[in-house]
């Protein structure tokens, strides 16, 4: 047989080597104190996992809370915005209805007559802008 095959325990020489019951026992012990260490990295792994996907639960929910106050808050001031602006049209149509029953309006440039609706609905417009940026800067 060759020397590089040969059983470590079957020659004499396996011993002076170190290859023996020695050998067999320190493997052992040393494998069983590495799979000791991997269960315990494991372990700790494991924990790490678990507090991270609690923690990023809760993230998640602080979010989600955060999202829904902010379209609770985006529709409540549409709502708002939105009264706000049929009760200026309202108003709007009320007084072009008024100018224009008016006797003296019939007599009045037709120019003259759209130049002040045209002014009418300008600040209607600056009104309307005024009140969205007022909400939204809230």
């Amino acid at each position: 047989m060759a020397s590089g095959l040969q059983n470590p325990d079957s020659t004499c020489d396996s011993e002076s080597r170190g290859w023996g019951r020695n050998w067999r026992g320190q493997s052992l012990g040393h494998r069983m104190a590495e799979s000791k260490g991997s269960v315990e990295v494991m372990r700790k792994d494991l924990n790490d996992a678990r507090d991270l996907h609690g923690q990023a639960e809760s993230a998640a929910a602080v979010w989600k809370g955060h999202v829904m106050d902010r379209r609770k808050k985006a529709l409540t001031d549409y709502k708002k915005l939105r009264a706000f602006f049929v009760e200026e049209e309202e108003r709007f149509l009320q007084e072009a209805e008024k100018e224009e029953g008016s006797p003296e309006d019939e007599d009045a440039d037709p120019a003259e007559r759209f130049r002040s609706l045209l002014q009418a609905l300008s600040e209607l417009e600056r009104r309307h802008r005024n009140l969205g940026l007022s909400m939204l800067l809230q």
